[in-house]
């Protein structure tokens, strides 16, 4: 166990004395929103956010509808969640490499157009195999594209204007999560494999965006060549920094247990709606025998299976609401709410969203349940996105952001392979609820070993490097 981690709290408390700087509060001027919309750069990029993500939004519901469409298979869907994940931790750390040596914006045109051409792709995919190839190449694109993305926001911000700028991201991507699974259900169903034709053609209008933004690359030795020794070199000095930063130790432990626990319970929503939800309703209301339901009455089956799509979608949609109230919430209040207040009650809430699952809640229930959760979920977020952008240099930021991607995708893809598995074999409501009491667990746990988040009240050391 990491030595920052003692139950004491002794090791917390001595580097909070040490390495603490004290904050003139008379002299802070607080930032505002309007000084954000003055950003012209920042509000062409968040212009390009709104077509990236409203694709975004309905490819994520789309790819989940249309392999579980044609295989019917829990252990496929989960299958293709993972093969998009790899990506992110064999590609993204190098791309992170690139992103602190080259132009951080033309990697961000490239990965784009890059989506865009692969999901075109995707209509003429009727094998698992050919759409776990095209997945794969989604997510490699993906990942280098977040890398440079994530890197270049505080520096075309600065970090005093950084949590509004990020609440106000976090808006348009919540907001568009919000309308993505509304218009993806119905959008699939109408149009099946072709809605597929609709994601790419955000990627490529985002991609014709960011070619008119000004974006900062790290600032690097232009002439030293760009070699396979220099990247190895890079990639080890990105970990050295992960691995000397004690705030951003303590955030990877706590993504880690979170990602594992979201990643074994999240896919299984859909399966919970059309299996355990309308299964049942199936064989108790309309007194279908279970074999027939499921091999003699393909229509009926298929009919339920469209309800179940439209219910997820809503579901969705509701705490993605939530998390832009949760974010505008923060944005607005974060000296009032406090970040060690949002961590740990976003946190607790995940945890008990899935936790809930155990009693087999309804649509109401879920949607109620789901809206809560993603209020607070919204303010975790941002808390720990600032926690990190303060703490992280510019020099090795793209490094930075892709090591810790890299890292923690190892867990979402092992759980991701073992989440269809395990549901298949223990059940999807034991499967969901068992992930909400390890969240409650761990959570519990670093809440103690950290004394209540009081890291997250810690000012970084030296922001010279990253501060406008």
């Amino acid at each position: 166990m990491d030595d920052d981690f003692d139950p004491s709290g002794k090791i917390v408390d001595s580097f909070i004395e040490h390495e603490s700087i004290a904050v003139n509060e008379d002299s802070y001027k607080e930032p505002t929103y309007a000084e954000v919309f003055k950003n012209k750069n920042f509000m062409k990029l968040l212009s390009g956010q709104f077509f990236s993500n409203f694709g975004d939004a309905v490819f994520r519901v789309a790819i989940l509808l249309y392999v579980y469409e044609i295989t019917l298979s829990i252990t496929s869907m989960t299958l293709i969640l993972a093969v998009q994940t790899l990506p992110w931790i064999i590609i993204g750390p190098i791309a992170g490499v690139f992103a602190d040596r080259i132009s951080r914006k033309a990697l961000m045109i490239g990965a784009d157009i890059v989506r865009g051409l692969a999901i075109l792709a995707l209509p003429f995919m009727s094998s698992i195999y050919g759409i776990a190839v095209i997945a794969f190449i989604i997510g490699a694109a993906s990942a280098t594209f977040v890398a440079p993305r994530s890197a270049a926001i505080p520096e075309i911000t600065g970090i005093r204007l950084y949590v509004k700028a990020i609440s106000l991201s976090q808006l348009v991507f919540q907001t568009l999560a919000v309308i993505g699974p509304l218009f993806a259900a119905p959008l699939y169903i109408i149009f099946k494999a072709s809605t597929f034709w609709i994601t790419s053609g955000c990627f490529f209008v985002s991609a014709l965006i960011i070619v008119f933004i000004d974006i900062p690359s790290a600032s690097r030795d232009k002439s030293e060549l760009l070699t396979f020794r220099t990247v190895l070199t890079d990639f080890k000095e990105g970990i050295v920094f992960l691995l000397k930063n004690k705030i951003v130790r303590l955030l990877i432990l706590m993504f880690t247990f979170l990602i594992i626990g979201t990643a074994f319970a999240g896919p299984l929503l859909l399966p919970y709606l059309y299996e355990i939800r309308y299964n049942a309703i199936a064989i108790q209301y309309f007194n279908i025998p279970e074999t027939t339901y499921r091999i003699f009455n393909p229509l009926f089956r298929s009919g339920l299976k469209d309800l179940a799509d439209i219910e997820y979608g809503y579901i969705g949609a509701v705490i993605a609401f939530g998390s832009i109230i949760g974010n505008l919430s923060f944005g607005a209040l974060e000296k009032i709410i406090g970040r060690p207040l949002a961590i740990f009650l976003g946190s607790v809430a995940i945890a008990g969203y899935y936790f809930a699952f155990l009693f087999q809640p309804g649509l109401i229930a879920i949607l109620i349940i789901g809206f809560i959760m993603g209020i607070l979920n919204g303010m975790f977020s941002l808390a720990i996105n600032a926690l990190f952008a303060e703490n992280v240099p510019n020099e090795v930021r793209g490094r930075a952001y892709s090591v810790v991607n890299a890292y923690i995708q190892v867990f979402s893809v092992i759980c991701y392979s073992v989440s269809g598995i395990t549901a298949d074999t223990i059940g999807v409501v034991i499967t969901m609820a068992g992930s909400g009491i390890f969240l409650l667990v761990t959570t519990t746990l670093i809440t103690l070993f950290t004394k209540f988040y009081r890291f997250a009240n810690v000012k970084p050391q030296n922001t010279n490097s990253i501060a406008k």
